[in-house]
């Protein structure tokens, strides 16, 4: 029936969202002893992906994913809503295929730099360009939901 494979569908979200999660915190969130404080890659790269994917894995979890917007602050009935999700609207497959092709080409260029073709500390200042260029672009479209998503859980208890 249905309501059955709802229930399936939301028992396997969870324990999909909670394995990611679980998956991002032990293997990508370094460890605080860890870390090389002194090397500027901590900064440039491994801080950045790190908190990037712990925030989406963090967005993975059903509770989280999806939260309703008001188009108006005094009027929250249910006709005054709609729905945004993290994986639909904010960050959406595009976006993922543009990190994707950026990973590709920042290798690519290092590929040639290796190879003498490029310089190397031409490439690292590229690297970190690209990967902060990311961090803005998807800290930019995640921040208005993330704070809605908290503005929703402060108004709602």
């Amino acid at each position: 029936s249905g309501s059955e494979e709802d229930a399936n569908y939301g028992i396997i979200h969870w324990i999909w969202s909670v394995t990611t999660l679980i998956y991002a915190l032990k293997y990508f969130l370094p460890h605080p002893s860890e870390i090389e404080w002194k090397n500027g890659n901590t900064y440039v790269f491994v801080l950045p992906m790190a908190m990037g994917l712990t925030i989406d894995a963090l967005y993975q979890l059903p509770i989280l994913q999806c939260h309703h917007r008001y188009n108006n602050d005094n009027d929250i009935t249910a006709t005054n809503t709609n729905t945004i999700c993290w994986n639909e609207d904010v960050i959406t497959q595009l976006d993922l295929l543009y990190v994707l092709l950026s990973g590709l080409l920042v290798a690519f260029v290092f590929t040639l730099a290796f190879r003498g073709v490029l310089g190397v500390k031409q490439c690292y200042w590229g690297a970190a360009a690209v990967v902060h260029w990311i961090m803005f672009w998807l800290v930019g479209k995640a921040l208005p939901f993330i704070c809605g998503t908290m503005y929703n859980y402060k108004t709602s208890g």
